[in-house]
């Protein structure tokens, strides 16, 4: 018995006009089996073709097509009386020998053989690259051999059982391919919509809500741009991992495009169901990432829409959940928002101001406004600089609503110019006017940061004024430093050459761990008006700030207490060891004759001129 596997002269794809002799005859069966191949036919139903094109032409032998990875049996001719023949001497010797090649060790064909067939000859079916996908195993009952002719015949079948064989497992990288989203493994758009077809009707069904949600991450676009393509695309990855894994079994994320997710949560009893997973989502993402060393933070905004209330169809509901989506990004990172109808008179409103926003420098329409920040004696040090846009036919326009859409259009880096030449000439002109000299903490965005020449920018501003750069202090926000440390750190230093001061704007929101600190340059913490808020009547909240200051003075950092509100705050932050405060109790922003009028009469100085 020839029991070894005899592999085909070459692996080759098969051609049409194939022109060997033997078959000349079955060229009809020939072409069927290739059309069926092209038609995209079952494997099985290939297979079977195959062999029966064999025995069709060899009626005295029996066929036997098993594909792997455990080379199941595929496809049988000839072979009709084995099973029963089988059982009956039972098949469970290893007929082949243990140091057989593993397909004929299958027990398909450990069966045939135990059955009394004869094996003739086995032809590998090997792919390109040179793996064993399964066999063609011919047998009969008396000699075990097969001629010239029937060899010949054996390798054009075995050359279309490898073309078919290669043309599924195309066919099926090219499906998933066009369902499957490439980096992450997630479904893509296209299978998302059909299952939210599905999940639809089961909700029908059932009498339960589908939710709909667009998730997008904050920022993503400038963290890719600083990490590099590869290394963008490893955290990608990662925080796609995270929230795959932070949904439900019966919920399915998909990517949409670039830094977009689509989430369809089914079995929802209730609307406030999905804005509670939406929240959970949300504080899941916002912890730390490690990415080759780096420690890397990202926040999400989600925009949500519930089936059936906001709309019927696929279209609809995605459609409705991006509007929601935007109103969230509009509101600032980290945020999340449900769809209602009046969403769309909202997204109008910022389509105009957006485009309102464009000519607001050239039609000097933005202010500075200046808050005092005092010592802890009340005795001014220096002035935070905020930005104010009073539009002429809008009148005044919250920086709530406008710097995320400046932030999103890249408008941000004109009006954050504009800002830090007119807060450089401002303390200047107070200088002229007689003031003592104050220092201004001005608001950057990320976005400005991110930019190459954004220090080169700060050095020439301070150039053109002539203020002294330690009288510029920059404040940055926590979510923007810790979304990528080193990069942060780089760019800080920057600065700190300059001899600008570096601030941590809203320090405390949102992270659990302050080991980051002392990666930084940095000069000052200002810590969040919310930790202020809570200070009264309140010991746990009082030991929270009491930690934070205490932090801070072993790193050499100054502090500002944000939102005082009364007495009592500020004698509490006295207490602990503050630094410097700000707030209403103290004093509102002003505008620019008023601080310096404010602040060169705490020194019993002439009142300012306005300018």
């Amino acid at each position: 018995m020839d029991a070894a596997l005899h592999p085909p002269a070459a692996a080759k794809p098969v051609e049409l006009g194939i022109s060997h002799a033997p078959v000349a005859d079955g060229s009809h069966e020939l072409a069927e089996i290739v059309s069926g191949i092209v038609a995209h036919r079952s494997l099985t139903s290939t297979m079977q073709r195959i062999a029966d094109a064999f025995v069709g032409r060899y009626p005295g032998k029996g066929i036997a097509i098993v594909l792997g990875p455990v080379f199941h049996l595929e496809a049988e001719a000839g072979l009709d009386h084995r099973r029963a023949v089988a059982q009956k001497a039972g098949a469970s010797a290893a007929v082949f020998g243990p140091q057989s090649d593993p397909v004929l060790r299958c027990s398909a064909l450990q069966e045939i053989v135990a059955s009394g067939m004869k094996l003739c000859v086995a032809v590998p079916l090997l792919s390109i690259s040179g793996e064993t996908r399964g066999a063609i195993a011919v047998f009969d009952r008396r000699h075990g051999r097969l001629d010239k002719g029937a060899r010949e015949t054996l390798q054009s079948l075995s050359d279309l059982a490898f073309l078919a064989i290669e043309h599924r497992e195309l066919l099926e990288e090219v499906l998933h391919g066009s369902q499957y989203d490439r980096l992450t493994g997630l479904p893509n758009r296209i299978l998302l919509e059909e299952r939210l077809r599905q999940a639809m009707v089961i909700a029908r069904r059932h009498g339960t809500l589908l939710g709909v949600c667009c998730i997008n991450l904050d920022r993503f676009k400038q963290i890719n741009e600083s990490l590099g393509h590869e290394a963008g695309d490893a955290f990608f990855k990662l925080v796609s991992e995270r929230l795959h894994g932070s949904i439900r079994e019966v919920d399915t994320l998909a990517r949409h495009v670039g830094d977009e997710f689509i989430l369809a949560l089914q079995d929802l009893e209730e609307t406030s169901d999905a804005v509670k997973i939406c929240d959970r989502l949300l504080g899941d993402l916002s912890a730390p990432f490690v990415l080759e060393g780096r420690t890397l933070s990202i926040t999400g905004s989600i925009g949500i829409s519930i089936f059936p209330d906001h709309g019927d169809t696929p279209d609809q509901l995605l459609g409705n959940a991006d509007l929601a989506l935007q109103a969230a990004k509009r509101e600032g990172r980290g945020q999340r928002r449900l769809y209602s109808p009046s969403l769309g008179q909202e997204t109008r409103r910022a389509s105009d101001m957006l485009e309102a926003l464009g000519h607001s420098v050239a039609q000097a329409q933005f202010r500075i406004a200046y808050q005092p920040i005092y010592t802890m004696d009340r005795e001014i040090m220096g002035f935070e600089a905020l930005l104010r846009w009073k539009h002429p036919r809008w009148g005044q326009i919250t920086p709530l609503e406008f710097i995320p859409l400046a932030e999103k259009s890249g408008l941000i880096v004109s009006i954050g110019d504009w800002v830090i030449d007119e807060v450089c000439r401002q303390a200047m002109e107070w200088n002229a006017a007689g003031a003592l000299p104050a220092k201004i903490f001005a608001n950057i965005s990320g976005v400005q940061l991110e930019r190459p020449d954004f220090a080169w920018k700060i050095a020439k501003a301070l150039e053109r004024s002539g203020l002294a750069p330690d009288r510029l202090e920059l404040e940055i926000t926590e979510s923007w430093v810790i979304s990528d440390l080193s990069g942060a750190a780089v760019k800080l230093q920057e600065l700190r050459d300059l001899g600008v001061g570096i601030a941590i704007d809203d320090f405390g929101t949102g992270y659990s761990t302050f080991n980051y600190l002392q990666q930084l340059p940095l000069d000052t913490l200002k810590i969040d008006r919310s930790f202020i808020h809570r200070l009264d009547g309140s010991a746990a909240n009082l030991s929270t700030v009491r930690a934070i200051i205490g932090l801070a003075q072993q790193l050499g950092l100054k502090t500002v207490a944000e939102g005082v509100e009364t007495e009592q705050n500020l004698s509490q932050l006295r207490e602990i060891g503050c630094d410097l405060m700000q707030g209403f109790f103290l004093a509102s922003p002003m505008e620019p004759k008023g601080a310096c009028s404010l602040f060169m009469q705490q020194h019993s100085q002439p009142a300012c001129v306005a300018p």
